[in-house]
């Protein structure tokens, strides 16, 4: 029997591989060839295309308004010059600001990564209560933007503000929270779920045989964990650790936020002040931006020598399973420990959002009278400029993390699995340009879509297509800094798809948009609708390209909410805010449990579906009962 069936299955496999044969050596029509020529090559060339525009082009028109300043003007001037550059130390205040940025930055990068790797050893390694819920409250915080927790914990420590109404805070506290202390405080709030995410993500494939082989040599578990696995989790740590920096020397809400009200003068603060001045000051907006960039890049080179003097692998054929360390006494102060993280990160300046929402003015403490639901009625109003913003922050955070999930894909197949020339170049592109802060890139975008040669090709000037200056622009923008993100996460995930399988599909004649959408679409729905929420929730809260880009009088929420706090109406921009965190949970409830909902209802329906059963079988069954009985 086993043999006729393995003669069976070899004959159908051998007529099946014959018939893909023949199909293959079917001659194609000539429109089919051409409608797949059509469709490759519009796969490849466009995401190139958007990576060009969006990215490269921004990013180098910033680098030649540094060392030729006048290449922008009406009549450009290509006379090369470092005037710009030395501009940027020849001004104390520029030279503060960046040397500001450097040092907290650094600091932040410090204090992240000791917090995120304790706490990500908690989670996974120890018998902690919390270890379940420790991932949504980090994806929470790393949701919360900047510039919420900077407003928000300000206003905690204002004198005269609501808690200072009931605690009396000491002179001492306030002045040093409204000092660098505080600005390193917010930064390293914001930050830490990034080391938490590389820590716990390096701690998956961390097996225990090096913890068990100190263990024979005579080594307790705290000392064989420090002196073996803490080292090597270090490219994790370091890898975190450079994304903290780089966010902090380019993070803008921290730096319109708690850093202006404490005089602290960053970089990224500089830059929009020399946008937003009469005159404008592009060549130092371009200098300080380039310096930024190669601070960033020189961060890299750092972590890439350090890496490449000792060897970190750990995932082999012989890893055993992480053993949990029992925290025994010290179980309940690591709990109280993690609460308290998640207390200061998370509820009190999201509580303080919450109340301030609800009150009439900010100066009348928590009176019965004070409490008022009409900051929320104020900025819902149908035609408000509140309710335009948000309508039009959610559909070009909709728009924006579509395209970006749908282009991103392209090129991480086309840098993963394709043998085009220059794809090594491509992926080092994508890896430098994550480094990239948003507004930078920014700068660039006024510089490129800004100039003056752009209406010898017909866009900009009187009669040409407006391009700058529009919401498209700044859907453009927002676009080229999500692309690199989304680029290196689908590479991540197209590691996990095997090539025979996309071999096996072109050996049967599958074209390269029937791959994407039919194979490597599907088995990475999950990777893709993670990229899509990333993107929406980083759109939906980006406030440095958009206080840049943003057309007169379209502004987004990120942009609106600053300018109520800016003139004091707290409580209709801390409603504003709300309705933009609510959106956002809203968002991430519906993507999370859709298809899980989905499943349900397909079960359910299968299970009230009538089965039909033959009369014969029927009759058969009847009889069996029969005979048993009998």
């Amino acid at each position: 029997m086993v043999p006729r069936q393995h003669r069976s299955t070899v004959t159908d496999q051998a007529a099946m591989e014959a018939v893909a044969d023949a199909t293959a050596s079917r001659p194609l029509p000539f429109w089919r060839i051409l409608l797949r020529r059509g469709g490759q090559l519009l796969i490849i060339a466009l995401p190139l295309l958007l990576l060009l525009l969006f990215v490269l082009y921004p990013l180098a028109a910033i680098i030649l308004q540094s060392i030729f300043p006048h290449i922008y003007d009406p009549l450009p001037n290509l006379e090369f010059s470092l005037e710009a550059l030395t501009k940027v130390f020849s001004n104390s205040e520029n030279y503060l600001a960046f040397f500001n940025s450097l040092w907290i930055g650094l600091v932040t990068a410090l204090i992240a990564c000791a917090l995120g790797t304790m706490l990500a050893f908690l989670a996974r390694r120890t018998d902690l209560p919390l270890c379940r819920s420790m991932d949504t409250l980090v994806w929470i915080v790393f949701f919360t933007p900047s510039f919420l927790l900077g407003e928000a914990w300000s206003l905690i420590f204002i004198r005269g503000g609501i808690p200072d109404q009931y605690f009396h805070f000491p002179a001492p506290l306030i002045n040093g929270f409204f000092s660098p202390a505080g600005v390193i405080f917010i930064l390293s709030l914001k930050s830490f779920p990034y080391v938490y995410l590389s820590v716990t993500a390096a701690l998956h494939w961390l097996g225990s045989e090096f913890e068990d082989a100190a263990r024979i040599v005579g080594a307790r578990s705290w000392r064989a964990w420090l002196s073996i696995n803490m080292p090597l989790l270090l490219p994790a740590i370091l890898a975190a650790g450079l994304i903290v920096f780089a966010e902090a020397l380019s993070d803008f809400g921290t730096a319109a936020t708690i850093a202006q009200n404490s005089n602290v003068i960053l970089v990224t603060y500089q830059i929009y002040t020399s946008i937003n001045t009469s005159p404008v000051d592009f060549e130092l907006a371009a200098s300080l931006s380039l310096f930024l960039f190669i601070a960033i890049g020189l961060a890299l080179l750092l972590q890439s020598a350090i890496l490449r003097t000792r060897s970190f692998q750990v995932i082999s054929g012989k890893n055993k399973p992480a053993h949990t360390l029992a925290l025994g006494v010290w179980k309940w102060p690591a709990t109280i420990f993690c609460i308290a993280v998640f207390v200061v990160a998370l509820l009190i300046p999201l509580s303080m959002c919450l109340v301030l929402s609800l009150l009439h003015a900010f100066g009348q403490g928590l009176t019965a009278n004070n409490w008022t639901l009409d900051n929320y009625t104020t900025v819902l109003a149908n035609g408000s400029d509140d309710l335009d913003a948000l309508l039009r922050t959610l559909w070009l955070a909709l728009t924006n993390a579509s395209v970006t999930a749908l282009v991103g894909l392209p090129l991480a197949f086309i840098i993963k699995r394709t043998q085009i020339p220059g794809r090594r170049v491509l992926s080092l592109v994508t890896l430098l340009m994550i480094a990239v802060p948003g507004i930078i890139l920014a700068c660039g975008y006024i510089f490129a879509w800004n100039a003056p040669y752009l209406e010898y090709i017909g866009i900009g000037g009187a009669t040409g297509i407006q391009f700058y200056g529009t919401v498209w622009v700044l859907l453009a923008a927002y676009v080229g800094g999500s692309l690199p993100y989304a680029t290196r996460l689908g590479s991540g995930a197209l590691d996990q798809i095997g090539q025979t399988m996309l071999e096996t599909a072109r050996v049967q004649g599958a074209s390269l948009p029937q791959l994407l959408m039919r194979i490597v679409g599907p088995l990475l729905r999950s990777s893709l609708v993670s990229i899509w929420l990333l993107v929406f929730t980083g759109t939906m809260f980006e406030l440095a390209a958009s206080e840049l880009l943003y057309p007169p009088g379209q502004p987004t929420m990120p942009v609106r909410i600053i300018a109520l706090f800016d003139t004091f109406k707290l409580g209709p921009g801390m409603a504003l805010a709300m309705l933009n965190i609510g959106l956002v949970t809203l968002a991430l409830v519906v993507i999370r449990f859709l298809p899980w909902l989905a499943r349900q209802a397909m079960q359910a329906q299968v299970r009230r579906k009538p089965i039909y059963v033959p009369e014969d079988q029927t009759t058969e069954q009847e009889l069996r009962i029969t005979t048993s009985r009998i």
